[in-house]
């Protein structure tokens, strides 16, 4: 039996809309801009006008499952692909998070990974290519580990003395940046700068962030834009970049987009996300917890239906929501953090033993600071946690230096 029960008063107090920015439940926010007519892909826009000035060169590119077809496309255009590096999740997306990556080959050109013992290619590596092309799509949250895969990548072809092409790609977060500053501390592989839990930055404007910084030695770099996209639009249907996941648990748009509250409890000890069901980061629930009571309710533009899963490969149940965005356009993340801060404090409670809810070190890792364990355990309103956690005004000002899109 949990120990501590839920509590309903904020729920239905917050579900008809007692907070500010949010309507009978509902975020008030702008209907999203529809994307212009003359939106071009990145890999349109480098092949158009960059390719045909560097015939003749030696390729590595970096790939994954939406984009490991441009291998296809330039081994078709007679270049010379030299290595094919591959981050997480594989060259094909089938490993797991977490899972180490083993090289292998593609249409006979070396796969060398970059999620295993080796983060960034080998200098002797570099030396038998002229070029890197970089096309990892990102979902715009800090622990997405493609952006650490970036920033090894950009310091190894600088010390090589070779020139980085980044393909960029849109993200359904890139119209707003959240949370605090990455403390120093907690640096790691999923997270490696001082940066906001989301950036409200592209993955090519985080590359010009961190080598106009100087955080990463800079390489000769050259960004290519995805023409025509603005922040808030939908996200381009473009076949194969934005018609297959990112990595295999991002398999839908409202998972993406629940995804900077969600990744939170890969550093609990007792919460699902869905992982190993067919709604993986579309449902959470708390492990064993069948007799504490999970009402169907709005919330902050959310809908939240009661569900309970259990995952592939565990014997164990999870009882939880879940969760369906109601509102049309863009992500609002005063929508988005309130609920992602009530959840966690209800999971918290609802846990037999909440001293025991956290891996502390990761999850801080992942949030970003230790303040919210501590913040979270002295029940202060969810609002009061909203607005400690936006992300300061010095990274908003930093963000607007490195913009490509409107």
């Amino acid at each position: 039996m949990p120990r501590r029960g839920i509590s309903w008063g904020l729920l239905l107090l917050v579900g008809c809309g007692g907070v500010g920015g949010v309507e009978q439940g509902r975020p008030v926010i702008a209907p999203a801009e529809k994307p212009t007519a003359a939106s071009r892909s990145s890999w349109t826009v480098f092949r158009e006008e960059h390719l045909p000035k560097l015939k003749g060169w030696r390729w590595a590119v970096v790939v994954h499952r939406p984009t490991y077809t441009l291998v296809d496309s330039l081994l078709a255009a007679g270049l010379e692909v030299m290595r094919i590096y591959a981050p997480e999740h594989g060259l094909l997306g089938q490993k797991a998070a977490g899972e180490k990556v083993h090289d292998t080959t593609y249409r006979g050109v070396p796969v060398r990974s970059l999620y295993g013992a080796q983060k960034a290619p080998l200098p002797q590596e570099l030396q038998e290519v002229e070029a890197i092309l970089f096309a990892l799509r990102d979902v715009g949250v800090r622990h997405y580990t493609y952006l650490s895969t970036l920033a090894y990548v950009l310091q190894a072809a600088a010390e090589a003395g070779r020139p980085v092409w980044v393909l960029d790609f849109p993200n359904p977060h890139a119209h707003y940046a959240y949370g605090p500053l990455l403390d120093s501390s907690l640096f790691s592989f999923v997270g490696l700068y001082p940066v906001p839990l989301v950036l409200g930055l592209t993955i090519g404007e985080y590359a010009r962030l961190i080598t106009g910084e100087g955080w990463v030695k800079a390489p000769s770099l050259h960004i290519v834009p995805w023409k025509g996209w603005r922040r808030g639009s939908p996200l381009p249907a473009d076949t194969p970049f934005f018609a297959v996941p990112p990595s295999p648990s991002l398999r839908s748009l409202s998972a993406i987009e629940l995804y900077p509250i969600l990744g939170w409890y890969e550093g609990t000890t007792c919460v699902s996300v869905g992982r190993g069901t067919p709604f993986p980061f579309e449902q959470v629930g708390l492990r064993g917890a069948s007799a504490w009571y999970r009402a169907d309710t709005t919330l902050y533009g959310y809908r939240l239906e009661p569900a309970t899963f259990q995952p592939e490969g565990e014997k164990i149940s999870y009882y939880g929501w879940r969760i369906k965005k109601l509102y049309k356009g863009p992500v609002h993340p005063d929508s988005l953090f309130r609920l992602g801060f009530f959840l966690l404090r209800t999971f918290r409670q609802a846990y037999a033993m909440p001293e025991a809810f956290y891996q502390e070190e990761f999850f801080d890792k992942l949030f970003g600071t230790p303040l919210l364990r501590w913040m979270e355990a002295k029940d202060l309103p969810i609002d009061t946690l909203y607005k400690a956690f936006q992300a300061p005004a010095s990274w908003e000002a930093l963000r607007q230096k490195y913009r490509l899109y409107p």
